[in-house]
């Protein structure tokens, strides 16, 4: 067969999903004549339409996955879950997908096993789990297949600004080490971040950073209904890998705490240069002694 080059580009997308263009060439048939195009592939390529193009390239460009939770609303969750069950609730939102439903990685609806599975828990367990969830009105069940209340937690876009993302991969991590009542403590506190601080504090929806009430380790403590010393302890213990869920800002005879912006943070894009310092720099104290 003869093969003649022609210069046309066209669209693939690679093994690595990695969106080329791919060398374009006429080929002619020697017996028949027949001419015919084809772009050259490697192994595994395939051809995809600029539309598709698109997409690949807004999904490879965009920012980490995260579930949003309804700040002004979790009251209604904390009031009626046990703190245990309010750290399983945490982690099974990087679970939920567009339409509220808790879905495994390969996209097929959770079952109970699923969760179990998935929670690591035992059967009596998970039976106490989605028996106070299903009556609290936090997650609902129809033919085994559960669904998030989109009051208080979904995935997708909102106009909402009384709203916190949960960065999905950060609180998978984050549930591998620490045990469910801790991350229950942490669910706890979601509703006190502020817009612009991330500070733990009363009052969230300030806008003016000079007027944030920050809450001390003992307004923590009656909020929680977690003793001082146990409060004070996860705060400044509580972590992943080299990841610290908190930082303890002392300024004067006052200490107040923050919460990672790299695992809940309630702005668009990234934290600015002073959070994303000061969530770095106990790491890099680290490096700098090894």
């Amino acid at each position: 067969m003869l093969r003649v080059y022609s210069a046309r580009p066209y669209v693939i997308l690679t093994m690595r999903r990695a969106i080329i263009l791919a060398e374009f060439k006429t080929l002619i048939d020697a017996e028949t004549g027949e001419i015919t195009n084809a772009a050259i592939l490697a192994d595994g390529d395939r051809i995809i339409t600029a539309n598709q193009a698109e997409a690949c390239a807004r999904k490879l460009t965009r920012g980490p996955e995260f579930t949003i939770t309804q700040m002004s609303n979790i009251d209604e969750v904390i009031e009626r879950v046990s703190d245990k069950h309010c750290g399983y609730l945490l982690y099974l939102q990087c679970f939920v997908n567009y339409s509220a439903i808790l879905e495994n990685p390969n996209k097929t609806a959770m079952s109970r096993e699923d969760i179990m599975r998935t929670l690591r828990i035992g059967r009596t367990t998970a039976h106490h789990f989605l028996k106070e969830m299903t009556e609290a009105g936090v997650i609902t069940e129809e033919a085994d297949t559960y669904r998030l209340n989109p009051r208080y937690h979904f995935q997708g876009k909102t106009d909402n600004t009384a709203v916190i993302k949960t960065f999905v991969a950060k609180v998978k991590a984050l549930y591998s080490e620490v045990n469910a009542k801790d991350l229950g403590f942490v669910y706890k506190l979601l509703r006190h971040v502020h817009l612009e601080t991330n500070t733990i504090c009363a009052n969230p929806y300030e806008r003016d950073v000079e007027n944030t009430l920050p809450l001390t380790k003992e307004d923590i403590a009656r909020l929680t209904g977690v003793t001082e010393k146990s409060v004070y302890t996860k705060l400044r213990n509580l972590r992943f890998g080299d990841q610290y869920v908190f930082a303890e800002v002392i300024y004067g005879n006052a200490r107040y705490y923050k919460i990672n912006p790299f695992i809940f943070y309630r702005k668009n894009g990234q934290p600015d240069a002073t959070l994303r310092e000061m969530f770095s720099i106990r790491n890099n104290f680290a490096k700098r002694s090894a």
